[in-house]
């Protein structure tokens, strides 16, 4: 599968393009990764180098693809980190080229707004952006909870206190934005009725909805990436072979299988070179329960 992923890029560690490149390589995919930002490392580090990429230069890269036929043969188009309002709408104006060039196009956007404990760390204009010109381009989205939140146009802590099914059904409004047949995953599904212990990740369309639970598992430091990561695999499994269950259940597996690692080896970014084998065969599955 030939996937077009625009996201942000990291020198050292894995975040958006960082975290996906490799472990979609690793399962086959050809991989074609434009960065929104050139990064020596993520945020969450004191201070970094680098910049968000002015327009024009995405620009550029992306007209560079579609002279070599990129478009005609793009089966996945996935965006993570836009930082701007003018990156956005490049985005969103690339969805349709791409698209006219292979109406078959899935596009996957992650609409990266904010999380918990951090809150919102774009700019102001992106949610609206998102609602009323991403979403309704998009086969599939993959907000955080946080995100979805804003997303319905809620209080950022106002889902957390929901049954996953409640939650569910408040998702479910972003499917009247979106694409006829779209499918939401939600990561950092952390409802009511969690065990503390673990955390969640739920899937939805119109007739489905889906919940797979994990260990928590506790990291001295946090390694970023891990959304960005679960949104691509999600993403890929859908446009491979449209089963719902499977592709969470996949995504997480693969996930929770670098987190693993991760966790074992004491990392503060994801070891996803060292988990190369379990990203491709997973030594643990975890079942998606049906919610409703």
């Amino acid at each position: 599968m030939h996937i077009l992923s625009i996201q942000s890029q990291v020198v050292f560690g894995h975040v958006g393009n960082s975290a996906t490149t490799f472990p979609l390589q690793c399962l086959g995919h050809k991989v074609w990764a434009v960065p929104t930002a050139i990064l020596s490392n993520h945020a969450g580090y004191p201070d970094y180098g680098g910049q968000v990429m002015p327009p024009d230069a995405v620009s550029d890269l992306l007209h560079g693809l579609e002279r070599r036929g990129a478009f005609t043969n793009c089966d996945l188009m996935v965006t993570g980190y836009l930082g701007s309002p003018a990156l956005a709408a490049l985005v969103t104006d690339t969805v349709a080229r791409v698209r006219a060039a292979n109406p078959s196009l899935v596009y996957c956007c992650d609409p990266v707004m904010g999380d918990v404990g951090t809150g919102l760390y774009v700019d102001p204009a992106l949610p609206a952006h998102f609602r009323a010109t991403a979403l309704p381009a998009a086969d599939i989205t993959t907000p955080n909870l946080f995100e979805l939140a804003v997303l319905c146009g809620l209080d950022a802590g106002a889902l957390k206190v929901l049954s996953v099914g409640e939650i569910v059904v408040a998702g479910r409004e972003l499917l009247a934005q979106m694409r006829s047949g779209a499918s939401v995953m939600v990561t950092s599904a952390d409802h009511r009725d969690l065990d503390p212990t673990h955390t969640a990740v739920i899937a939805f369309n119109e007739s489905e909805a889906w919940c797979v639970e994990t260990p928590r598992l506790a990291f001295s430091t946090e390694p970023h990436g891990a959304g960005d990561l679960a949104s691509s695999l999600f993403a890929a499994g859908m446009a491979e072979h449209r089963a719902l269950a499977r592709a969470l259940e996949d995504s997480v597996a693969r996930v929770f299988a670098v987190l693993s690692e991760t966790h074992q080896r004491a990392g503060s970014e994801l070891e996803l070179v060292a988990a190369r084998d379990v990203i491709m065969l997973p030594g643990l599955k975890f079942a998606a329960r049906p919610i409703g």
